[in-house]
């Protein structure tokens, strides 16, 4: 899906609500630091796009628990599914954890983390217990966000028809830096409109979420307001 919508209009639309004023000042900031903050927001666990999915296959060894796999723009995982090649290619899902132990008594299977990333962009994946045969682990993962660097790059990989979406995150991020009094419901809205648009989640899941994240902001307000 296309995504061609440069960060430059998204800061031109957000200006103009408050008069224009500049929000390229010092290193283009604070207008990369906000988009930064949206693009990685609308990225970050738990919403998983279609559009910024990555498969990657893991060939399992008899008591080898932990795979480095070259994934430089991986962000986190979003499922992974055990498959046996010796059973009709039987296959469970995996528990997505954290951080695991090693269990060198190899056994099926039963958990997957994300253990290091040693920050070349090879991250290694560990399973528990140990494999106790060549099972195939296909482990399905979210892309994290790139940085901006010139108000020329676009919003990839959200295509253009969410720019709705980014739009009212930078403006919301616009009227804080600014000092403005319709940041929190700006920030609500944006925070609405990713929920209801989000894949990957399920009802009672988005309005978790959703109360968390609205608890959080009025806490927020009321210290600020307190500290007035």
């Amino acid at each position: 899906m296309a995504s061609t919508i440069q960060l430059q209009r998204t800061i031109t639309y957000a200006s103009s609500f408050v008069r224009y004023a500049p929000l390229t000042l010092s290193a283009d900031d604070p207008a990369f630091s906000n988009a930064d903050w949206v693009r990685q927001f609308i990225l970050s666990a738990p919403f998983a796009w279609r559009w910024n999915r990555t498969v990657t296959k893991i060939q399992c060894a008899t008591g080898q628990s932990d795979y480095k796999v070259s994934l430089p723009n991986f962000g986190w995982i979003e499922k992974a599914v055990n498959v046996d090649p010796n059973s009709g290619y039987s296959s469970t899902e995996l528990e997505v954890a954290t951080v695991l132990a090693q269990e060198n008594l190899p056994n099926l299977p039963a958990k997957i983390s994300a253990e290091l990333d040693d920050d070349s962009g090879n991250v290694t994946f560990r399973v528990f217990p140990s494999p106790d045969s060549a099972y195939i682990i296909y482990v399905t993962s979210q892309n994290a966000a790139p940085i901006f660097t010139a108000t020329t790059n676009t919003w990839a990989p959200i295509p253009d028809y969410l720019s709705f979406l980014y739009n009212q995150g930078f403006l919301a991020k616009t009227y804080e830096y600014m000092g403005d009094p319709r940041f929190q419901s700006a920030m609500q809205l944006f925070l609405q409109m990713l929920v209801s648009t989000s894949e990957g989640l399920s009802i009672s899941q988005k309005n978790i979420f959703l109360t968390d994240r609205l608890n959080t902001q009025r806490e927020q307000l009321q210290l600020q307001q307190g500290k007035q």
